[in-house]
């Protein structure tokens, strides 16, 4: 994220209102041309033909996808009253603050406003998979608002009031259009940029079928290029081939962004990491490319069984029989995915976890921060028209994502050896409530750790002696902001020295 400065905000602002006007400018031009007008003045014919096809992408291409993913429907999962229950139970139980949840699933409104029909529409929405609460589940939803009005000793007042709540599955999407310029230079660029890094880097890119080029805007050269095909018919990806028998390899999973260009530093560090270590080989590293999260125009991120199938194929290709997970963000979403499926097979080993939304998405506040929140700093404002208004990353975290499958419980990390970076100043989620709910839990056995102390020499042999402990470390980043933990080497330098026990570590 950009830092939030006077001078950042300008910037920013100043780039998203040039991005902005590109569409509405080049069909006034057109237009004008069309009716026998010559607009002074006159434009270069490279130009010309720039805003022809401006015009083209947004009104057959941009608008009508734009549309398509607006009118889909959200996906359900079935489950038993009882299931329910159950996971009301647990989801109330792990929230921190009571009347805060409710007051941020309703955008922020004092909870006194909240009346009990919303309230039953909200949970309606939440675990019933309904827009709106029907007659026929009162009973049900009637016990879950009786339910938290004893936790928060207070009562609702019946009937309707003037605020809905958040329906983050239904509600309609605010996409936002990007100019083509912003994919044909932009997109392209870092694409390429970070095809030249990996290959120098040592990785070979296995592509998608031939068959699937056409998916994806803007198209891939690469995939036209690459020898490898991946046994994936969804997922490229990139791959360092594992050799160690000493050591576990690495999967690799990437949040919302442009792609993996952002984690290409790291990566090429921890490689030169890897290789001071004298063992009987190099560790193997899979980077997944998940293009619906990458600012791409491309086919809905696949559901979540579909997507660990797909993940299953390029595994077993590779013979990763046992590996250590590395997640971003969204990214942290699939790692918990891979951790349910997984858990007690003993394939997954240590998680290096950064910036995790995994660990309260059901709180409220990253739901409201992606979608909800009026952008006012600098980097909400990059987070809102890169991100949050993106298709592709708006439909994977709306009508492609069921909260009740992405949650990771503490006690589903329980006796297992994971860290957690977390940054103070993280505008999409609470990481200071985070770092509490975490430690509150005695038999997490968890232990924080400031970044700055992890790149001292004693700080890392004290951090070293608890590798072999089964147990939750946190390491806090002061003064970042979510994904900052990747701008810089001595920020990611940390995680490279974990990331390089944990594939040392037996389990």
């Amino acid at each position: 994220m950009i830092p939030n400065t006077p001078l950042h905000y300008i910037f920013i602002r100043g780039s998203i209102w040039a991005l902005r006007v590109i569409a509405p400018l080049s069909t006034v031009y057109c237009f004008s041309r069309l009716l026998g007008y010559t607009p002074l003045p006159t434009i270069p014919w490279s130009l010309e033909v720039f805003a022809y096809a401006e015009v083209a992408f947004c009104f057959f291409v941009s608008l009508p996808r734009q549309w398509i993913l607006n009118h889909a429907q959200p996906r359900a999962v079935s489950r038993s009253r009882e299931e329910r229950r159950e996971l009301f139970e647990r989801c109330w139980t792990s929230i921190p603050d009571l009347e805060a949840f409710l007051s941020i699933w309703f955008k922020g409104v004092n909870i006194d406003t909240i009346h009990r029909q919303d309230l039953k529409d909200f949970l309606a929405s939440a675990f019933l998979y309904k827009t709106t609460a029907s007659p026929a589940d009162d009973d049900e939803l009637e016990s879950y608002v009786v339910r938290i009005e004893n936790s928060i000793d207070r009562e609702f007042p019946p009937g309707r009031g003037l605020h809905r709540p958040s329906k983050s599955t239904s509600d309609v999407l605010h996409l936002q259009h990007k100019p083509l310029v912003f994919y044909a230079v932009g997109i392209v660029f870092d694409d390429l940029s970070t095809y030249v890094t990996a290959n120098w880097m040592g990785l070979r890119h296995f592509r998608i079928p031939l068959r699937q080029f056409f998916t994806v805007f803007p198209l891939r050269p690469q995939t036209l290029i690459s020898q490898q095909v991946s046994p994936s018919k969804e997922l490229s990806y990139w791959y360092r081939p594992h050799t160690s028998k000493k050591r576990k390899p690495v999967l690799f999973l990437h949040g919302i962004g442009a792609g993996l260009r952002t984690y290409t530093g790291f990566l090429k560090d921890f490689i030169e990491r890897d290789a001071l270590e004298d063992d009987d080989g190099q560790v193997g590293i899979i980077a997944l490319e998940i293009m619906p999260i990458s600012m791409r125009i491309t086919k809905a991120i696949p559901p979540r069984t579909e997507m660990l199938s797909e993940i299953f194929k390029i595994l077993d290709y590779h013979g990763w029989d046992k590996f250590v997970i590395v997640g971003h963000s969204f990214g942290t979403i699939i790692a918990t995915h891979l951790l349910q499926k997984l858990g007690d097979t003993g394939r997954v080993g240590p998680l290096l976890l950064v910036d995790p939304v995994t660990l309260s998405i059901h709180w409220g506040d990253i739901p409201y921060n992606f979608l909800y929140r009026h952008p006012r700093k600098a980097s909400e404002w990059q987070l809102h028209y890169f991100i949050s208004t993106d298709m592709g990353a708006a439909h994977s975290i709306t009508r492609n994502f069921d909260w009740t499958q992405n949650v990771l419980w503490r006690e589903d990390m329980r006796g297992r050896v994971i860290t957690v970076a977390l940054a103070d100043a993280d505008i999409v989620m609470d990481t200071f409530a985070i770092r509490k709910y975490l430690v509150d839990d005695d038999n997490l056995n968890a232990q924080v750790y400031n970044a700055k102390d992890l790149t001292q020499e004693d700080g890392f042999r004290r951090y070293h002696q608890r590798l072999e402990q089964r147990g939750l470390d946190i390491i806090w980043y002061e003064g970042l902001n979510h994904a900052d933990i990747w701008d810089r080497a001595r920020t990611w330098a940390p995680l490279v020295e974990i990331l390089n026990g944990y594939c040392g570590m037996s389990w």
